[in-house]
Order: structure tokens, then C-alpha cells, then sequence
């Protein structure tokens, strides 16, 4: 049967379809006038919105003014082919999820193999019945749209679940609060006692005759200088504590350690614990949310604090290591010589799973998460001589490694 006569039998079909047409924008690519004009009238009949492009060039033209729903691409045609059409399509932002069904006279299954190595979804041969070009429009369209509904719904999924991850987090910050208020009571005490001190002494130099000008001008120094430290320590608890969105930046994974480390420093002195760093010798960009990152190594680093408690006096340390990973990721790791994780590591990292007697078990699982949704990973491990290691890695922001830095994985 040939397409003319196709065509009036399809009228019917496409006057039923009419009433209620499947909306869709497709391009239809055929270097035949008298083809392209049939195909294109059909499927407007059949209530489609169609575009028509004579050859390859003004098809990726068109496709590229405005990205179409479908594309209907013949495959014999002067110039850029079909193939070839389909082939750049696939390599352009927005066009690459388009589905391609091919049109053409030959049907040798070379043919139809290429067609779909080169992106297509579907090969219609000529001459071809409009009930089935129909049909497989319409179901080509009815997946992509279920895919976009798919693609949206597991987007809003994703930002639903980073929004429920800042919650959590937010609140096992608010939880470790106390811990964090006294080490800030602890670190503030030493700046304050210096201004006090400094102020005192300014005022018996200005009482002296002559006043002592010159000392009393160190003395102002000194306060500014010890009035700083007090504002950057108020500062790195408000952050730490305020609720706000996630905001990743670049930011040295050896000065979130250093930042942590000065934090915590005070903690671990009145537990009579050493905070021993063994960094990199060069700086380690990665990609992550301040706030976040400092709350996996608080996490981490008070876990260690905690497993350190039942150690008599002696050695009694908590190491924080940092290196650059042949596998351009960075890693920390944080090890002590404590209890270890009782029976085994294997859950260390779920929901609400605890070794303490008065733990809720929320501290790892949320650092798993955190470091998770950052496209790292997360492990834990007991050391044969006593004590447990958690460390955590990061994709880098360099390309460039670090040989003589590679040490082995607990």
C-alpha cells in the first residue's frame, strides 16, 4: 500500500485521535517534499505541534533555537546524514535526552543496529503505516515525560533529603552544645584574664610621672590583640550553632583541622588529653560546607575523647592526620588509643547504634551522612595494639598528588 493511500485510511484514525490529541513539539527531519509534507500533515491532524526540516544542517538548527520533544530523523539524506544528526545531537546540553526514532527504506539489521548506537530509540521502516509512526510517538513521548516527571521528583527528593541532613545536623550540634560552651568558657578565660591584667597595668604606667606612654601603647596592642582572639572564639560558636542552609565553597581541609583542633583544645586539656596534628605538607582544597565539615571532625574527634575516658593517665592522645590519596581524594583520619569499637566496626555508622552506656548514637550516623552527600566515604576500624581509627575522604580540587604522602588505609 502506498503512503497516499495510507493516508486516507488514516484520516479516520487521526480525526479519532483529534479529540483527544497527545500534545507534543516534534521535529521531523526528511530530505523527500512529498514525504515531509504527508508526515507533517498527519501528525498536525493527530493534534501534534510539528516543525519540519528538509535536511541534517537546518534540523540541528532548528533543534537548537528550540529543543523539541521527539524527533522523527530520516537516515538517507544528502549531506549530514541521519546518523550523523542523531550522533551530534546526543552531544548537546539539553538535546541529548530527545528521543530519535529513525525513518528509513532499508531495514537490514546493520542498519537498525547503528541507529541505536548512535542514540536512537526506535527504527520505523518505510513505507511506513501512520497507526504505527502514531503509536510509537506516542509511547516514546509517554516515557520521556514520565522520565522528566522522575528526574523532578527524585531532584526534590534529593533537596528534601539535604534539607532534612541540615535539620539533623543542626540538631546534634544543639545536642554537643554543652561540650562546646564549656571549652569556649575555658578558651575565653585565658584572653579575658590577659585584658584584665593589661588594663590594670596600663593604669599605673598612666599614673607614673612622667606617664609611661610607650609602655601603655604595647599594653593597648596587646588588649586589641587578645580582644580578637576572644571575638574569633565567640565567632567560630555562633557559626557553629546557628541554623542556616548548606553553602558549599572551597575551602583547605588541613585549616578545618587546625580550626577544630584550636576549638577542642581547651576539652581536651581538662580531660588531660593530647591533640597531636600530622597535616599535609601542602594545602587540601576540597569542595563542602564549612559549618558541616567542622561538625564531622567535631563528631569524630569527641568520639575518640569518649573512648579515652576509661585510659589511665600516660598515653593519652588523639592524632588527626590528613594526606592527598592516589586516587585524587583527600582523607583524615582520626585515631586514639582507647577502648575501641566493642565487637566489631560493622555498625558503628547506623542510625541510633551505640557502644556508650549514656549515647544516643547519632554522632557517626550523621557524619556518614554529611560526608556522603558531599560524594565522599566513610570508614571505621580497630588498631591491633589498642585503641580505633575513623577516617573520612573527599574528592579533591587538584589534580596534582602527592607520592611521598601515601600511607595505607586502616
Amino acid at each position: 500500500m502506498d503512503q497516499m493511500a495510507q493516508a486516507g485510511e488514516s484520516r479516520a484514525v487521526a480525526q479519532g485521535a483529534h479529540a483527544e490529541p497527545v500534545r507534543g513539539d516534534i521535529l521531523v527531519v526528511e530530505d523527500t517534499p512529498a514525504s515531509l509534507q504527508l508526515l507533517s500533515r498527519l501528525l498536525t491532524d493527530a493534534g501534534y505541534r510539528v516543525r519540519e526540516a528538509p535536511n541534517g544542517e537546518l534540523a540541528l538548527w532548528s533543534a537548537q533555537a528550540q529543543a523539541p520533544e521527539l524527533v522523527l530523523l530520516d537516515v538517507r539524506m544528502p549531506g549530514i546524514d541521519g546518523y550523523e544528526v542523531c550522533s551530534r545531537l546526543k552531544r548537546m546540553p539539553g538535546l541529548d535526552e530527545v528521543p530519535v526514532i529513525f525513518l528509513s527504506a532499508h531495514s537490514d539489521t546493520d542498519d537498525k543496529l547503528r541507529g541505536f548506537e548512535v542514540g536512537g530509540v526506535d527504527f520505523i521502516s518505510k513505507p511506513f503505516q501512520f497507526e504505527e509512526v502514531n503509536a510509537r510517538v506516542q509511547s516514546h513521548l509517554k516515557i520521556r515525560r514520565l522520565q522528566q516527571q522522575l528526574a523532578a521528583h527524585n531532584e526534590r527528593l534529593q533537596k528534601e533529603s539535604r534539607q532534612r541532613l541540615a535539620e539533623i545536623a543542626h540538631l546534634n550540634r544543639n545536642a554537643s552544645a554543652t561540650v562546646y560552651c564549656a571549652a569556649l568558657m575555658h578558651e575565653l578565660n585565658q584572653p579575658l584574664a590577659a585584658i584584665m591584667s593589661n588594663a590594670e597595668a596600663a593604669e599605673l604606667f598612666l599614673k607614673m610621672d612622667p606617664p609611661l606612654l610607650g609602655e601603655v601603647q604595647e599594653i593597648l596592642a596587646d588588649i586589641r590583640r587578645d580582644d580578637r582572639r576572644a571575638s574569633d572564639l565567640i565567632q567560630r560558636m555562633r557559626e557553629l550553632l546557628k541554623k542556616s542552609d548548606p553553602v558549599v565553597q572551597q575551602l583547605d581541609l588541613n585549616e578545618a583541622v587546625r580550626q577544630v583542633c584550636a576549638l577542642l583544645s581547651g576539652e581536651a586539656r581538662m580531660r588531660r588529653i593530647v591533640l597531636v596534628m600530622q597535616l599535609a605538607p601542602m594545602a587540601l582544597p576540597v569542595a563542602a560546607d564549612p559549618i558541616q565539615l567542622q561538625q564531622v571532625l567535631i563528631n569524630l574527634v569527641l568520639n575518640a575523647f569518649d573512648a579515652m575516658a576509661p585510659v589511665a593517665d600516660g598515653v593519652r592522645a588523639v592524632s588527626l592526620s590528613t594526606r592527598h590519596r592516589t586516587d585524587q581524594t583527600v582523607e583524615v583520619l582520626v585515631s586514639d588509643q582507647g577502648c575501641g569499637f566493642p565487637g566489631g566496626h560493622e555498625r558503628v555508622f547506623e542510625s541510633f547504634f551505640t557502644t556508650k552506656p549514656h549515647g544516643m548514637g547519632l554522632g557517626l550516623s550523621i557524619a556518614a551522612a554529611i560526608v556522603q552527600a558531599h560524594g565522599g566515604s566513610i570508614w571505621a576500624g580497630n588498631h591491633a595494639g589498642g585503641g580505633a581509627a575513623v577516617g573520612f575522604a573527599l574528592p579533591a580540587l587538584l589534580s596534582a598528588l602527592l607520592p611521598d604522602a601515601v600511607m595505607e588505609r586502616p
